[in-house]
């Protein structure tokens, strides 16, 4: 009797287990559904909204006079992305044209509301923001330059450019020494977007005082978007005690011919690294003369040293395969002869191409 009043006890027990486990899987999937479908009416919404907007802001760039209202809340998502992918395609001075309808509609306000929230909302509202190039909202943006998201406080660097170029590189450019979260790539977008000027002299100033970890990555987006500014930043280099990593750096980005003695000094140097950099960077600014200073690299004992010799004397004014393959006969070292044909031999397959 005792083991049949068991029985029935785990029974009672397992029937209400698969009750509540039934219902609660009736009850998730109830959610789901109530969600997915929350979604949907608020895609269908914001595509309205995105719709009516974009045909606004057309009409607007058209030249046409376009009656607006206020932005209700349930459309602010659908206008500023909208605003953002239409601003995508436009230059400065028609982007310009648009400024006004930002203003009456009032999306200074609405982008506010959408700034307390995700991280997504928070990086499109601040790209609207930029693009509407108010600068009364310049030192609100300024404070997502240090969002723990690289996400929105890059959208923010790129936005206060729009705003105000000189005041945003001053911020933005001793930061990039900072935060290394940041992509390379990305910032290198937002500094070449500058067009006055400040983002370069920014980063003429901060070169100098960075540390060797950083140092040789500032000189890189220098040379990306000036030159001439970097020319002189790389010589200083050059002629200080730097990182031997810094060093192989400016020897890669030199190309001023007034450099090749600087360079040339640089043939002899201990790291190996160092000296196969220098010898590519007078195979770009050398003259004939300078077949000399780096035929004695051929017989270096590393391979890459060699090789970008015999490329640099391959690239020489007045060199060419023929001279090349003399000064191969001269060579007693055999690493100096077998790299001139792997040199050659690349050559004449470019040339096959």
């Amino acid at each position: 009797m005792e083991s049949l009043a068991n029985d029935a006890t785990l029974l009672y027990v397992a029937y209400w287990v698969a009750v509540l486990t039934l219902l609660f899987a009736f009850g998730l999937l109830t959610v789901i559904v109530f969600l997915r479908a929350h979604a949907q009416r608020r895609e269908r919404r914001d595509e309205r909204a995105r719709l009516y907007w974009s045909q606004a802001m057309q009409h607007v760039l058209a030249g046409k006079d376009v009656q607006v209202r206020r932005l209700e809340r349930s459309e602010t998502t659908g206008f500023v992305e909208a605003w953002n992918t239409i601003h995508e395609s436009l230059s400065e001075p028609d982007s310009r044209r648009l400024t006004s309808l930002g203003h009456r509609v009032g999306l200074v306000e609405a982008s506010r509301r959408m700034l307390r929230g995700s991280y997504h909302h928070r990086a499109m509202a601040i790209i609207a923001l930029g693009y509407l190039r108010d600068r009364e909202v310049f030192d609100e943006l300024a404070s997502f330059l240090r969002d723990r998201s690289p996400i929105v406080s890059l959208c923010a660097a790129h936005a206060l450019g729009q705003v105000d170029p000189p005041r945003a590189m001053a911020i933005f450019v001793p930061m990039i020494l900072e935060r290394e979260d940041w992509v390379p790539g990305n910032v290198a977008r937002i500094l070449a977007r500058n067009e006055d000027g400040s983002a370069a002299r920014e980063l003429g100033d901060v070169v100098l005082r960075a540390n060797a970890g950083t140092m040789a990555k500032m000189v890189r987006f220098l040379a990306d978007i000036d030159s001439v500014r970097a020319a002189g930043v790389i010589r200083e280099l050059l002629d200080s005690s730097v990182d031997d990593h810094v060093t192989s750096v400016c020897l890669q980005l030199v190309n001023d011919k007034q450099d090749r003695e600087r360079v040339a000094g640089f043939l002899a140097a201990s790291r190996w690294h160092v000296r196969m950099h220098a010898a590519a960077a007078l195979g770009r600014i050398g003259e004939a003369a300078d077949g000399q200073r780096l035929e004695p690299l051929l017989a270096d004992t590393v391979w890459w040293v060699r090789y970008r010799a015999a490329q640099a004397l391959l690239a020489l004014p007045g060199m060419g395969t023929a001279a090349l393959r003399q000064m191969q006969q001269r060579q007693t070292d055999a690493f100096g002869r077998d790299i001139i044909d792997h040199v050659l031999s690349e050559h004449e397959m470019g040339g096959l191409a």
